[in-house]
């Protein structure tokens, strides 16, 4: 018996889209996608952000993963209330003053969030058109794994700069970015670049062991023609201040994580910068 491979089309971008008032007022808009679970795309996401606001930007960070928001946790915000006025929905704030939405400050810990596309979608476009994220130099939005839903209803409702992807050395991981990259292509978006996480870690010693493999994210990234970013190696201690709410960068500046990502967002800055 012979075998039938299917041929699907993703939907097609209809133009870039027109942005709600709320969101015009933000300058730059870049979103960070992973196309896989578990490669470190929330901890890629928020200590970017953190990175910008060091530099004195007005920051805001968006989280789109409704069915695990952590950006909440990330910056130390679980039990912070956000509140609902005649203006729009008033963001988190949390270090830096950066400005946080998110369904995790909605829900209490612990409760699963069961929803189908519909309502994904529906939630989205609440905490697109509805939130008052004032004047903003950047806007960085966290999106969930894979090219579903509500990476789909992101790109569809906010006009972004570019996208920045995350993936780890191994083979699969580099997979599922590959999807993730092309369908931002085929949203019509800009690929700001890959970013590789988890890339070594560094031994008392001084040595490089590259745990999950060497190159991968590189590779990819030269084979299709985007920028690579940069490397982040393993270190304990990003978990350990993430569990306390801190980023990184803001914990421990002068740790190699922490430089890894000054030079990841410097390349960001550079691109968003050429494009105006």
């Amino acid at each position: 018996m012979s075998g039938i491979k299917a041929h699907f089309t993703p939907p097609r971008a209809a133009g870039i889209p027109q942005p709600p008032e709320n969101v015009k007022r933000i300058k730059r808009r870049i979103a960070v996608m992973s196309g896989k679970g578990g490669v470190g795309k929330t901890t890629v996401s928020v200590n970017i952000a953190a990175e910008l606001a060091k530099r004195g930007y007005s920051v805001g960070i968006l989280d789109t993963d409704l069915t695990g928001p952590n950006v909440p946790k990330a910056l130390g915000l679980i039990d912070v209330p956000i509140y609902a006025t005649n203006e729009g929905i008033i963001p988190a704030e949390g270090p830096l003053k950066m400005k946080v939405m998110s369904l995790g400050l909605m829900v209490r810990d612990g409760d699963p969030v069961i929803w189908r596309g519909p309502l994904k979608a529906k939630a989205i476009q609440e905490f697109v058109e509805n939130v008052n994220w004032g004047d903003l130099d950047y806007l960085v939005v966290d999106l969930p794994p894979g090219t579903g839903d509500e990476p789909l209803s992101v790109m569809q409702l906010i006009p972004l700069h570019g996208v920045v992807l995350v993936t780890t050395p191994q083979e699969v991981a580099l997979m599922d970015v590959r999807r993730a990259l092309h369908m931002v292509r085929k949203m019509e978006y800009k690929p700001l670049g890959i970013v590789e996480n988890m890339s070594y870690f560094v031994c008392p010693g001084g040595e490089k062991v590259r745990i999950f493999g060497e190159g991968g994210g590189r590779k990819l990234a030269e084979e299709e023609n985007v920028p690579f970013l940069g490397e982040i190696p393993i270190d304990p201690k990003v978990v350990e201040f993430m569990d306390r709410g801190l980023p990184i960068v803001l914990a421990d500046p002068e740790n190699i994580v922490s430089k890894a990502f000054k030079e990841i967002v410097d390349r960001i800055e550079e691109q968003l910068i050429e494009a105006q």
